[in-house]
């Protein structure tokens, strides 16, 4: 059985009434928040030299439609290791009053393995969401790692990370079990999410906090800058299938972006290929994500 619930959770359709699908207008209006966010988190970026770029479906977007993909309803960015600790501290220092900002460090409820930048005075709450305050119009930012030339420690690196990002996910699905299991009526979506609530309840000797500390920690333990390869962990694909060759994915060009010059992975052709394939061709409407929601405001 596949335990993989990004899509899931991206294509619900649910037996709850209070599930909102953003209309166009609705969509538009998140979309203009979203690049405020973004303006604000490139220019701290550009300001203290700290590395970024559009990637994943964001990355597409700038190649194919130079922007956002039409019926998309966020932006990701990343941006290596090294960085994180100094992006932090000039962002919250300059725009702490402006954002919510949530890490692996954040309290128990919204404690992630990658950063996310949400707008205080909106509300963009997810499916996630659902009992957690601080839930406004966001981006995420993942974090590139460093990892192993050598293939059996990099073997190892990617099992760790693989086994760790599993028990966050399903200490969450626990902690959040009663929720969850109300929001579908599909027999197989229910069984797997009984499935990680199951193991959740193995790994609850301790917290979620705790468990995407270590998860954080183990990704961010190659420290060497110089290696061939880099990985982002906490992307859609996980460790091995998010992994790069250093000088394809970290150096960068720039590309249009709904009026803004911001950059992308130079060998954008042969990340996008491994992501989606042929890129280039426009998927049918029955094969785009429909993202619903439980409480939108702006």
């Amino acid at each position: 059985m596949k335990l993989e619930t990004t899509s899931i959770f991206k294509n619900l359709k649910s037996k709850s009434a209070s599930l909102i699908e953003l209309d166009d207008e609705m969509l538009s209006r998140l979309k203009e928040c979203i690049l405020e966010i973004a303006h604000d988190v490139i220019e701290v970026c550009e300001e203290n030299n700290v590395s970024y770029h559009l990637t994943g479906g964001s990355a597409l977007g700038a190649v194919r439609h130079h922007g956002f993909i039409p019926w998309d309803d966020d932006m990701d960015l990343d941006m290596e290791r090294k960085d994180v600790k100094r992006f932090l501290a000039a962002f919250s220092k300059k725009y702490g009053d402006k954002y919510w900002i949530h890490n692996d460090s954040s309290s128990e409820k919204f404690c992630i393995p990658f950063i996310q930048i949400r707008k205080k005075g909106t509300i963009n709450r997810g499916i996630l969401d659902a009992f957690r305050e601080e839930c406004g119009v966001y981006i995420d930012i993942a974090i590139i790692e460093n990892t192993y030339n050598n293939p059996i420690r990099r073997k190892i690196h990617g099992i760790g990370s693989l086994f760790l990002g599993f028990a966050v996910s399903c200490r969450r699905f626990c902690r959040d079990r009663k929720y969850l299991l109300n929001l579908s009526d599909d027999p197989e979506v229910i069984k797997i999410f009984k499935t990680k609530i199951f193991f959740g309840r193995l790994f609850s000797f301790l917290s979620l906090r705790k468990w995407t500390q270590l998860y954080s920690k183990w990704n961010s333990k190659c420290k060497d800058t110089s290696t061939k390869y880099v990985t982002v962990p906490t992307g859609r694909n996980h460790f091995f299938r998010e992994m790069y060759e250093r000088k394809d994915f970290c150096e960068s060009t720039t590309m249009e972006f709904e009026g803004n010059s911001w950059k992308i992975p130079k060998a954008y052709d042969k990340y996008l290929t491994h992501m989606y394939g042929d890129y280039m061709k426009i998927p049918k409407g029955s094969d785009r994500e429909k993202h619903v929601l439980l409480e939108f405001k702006l």
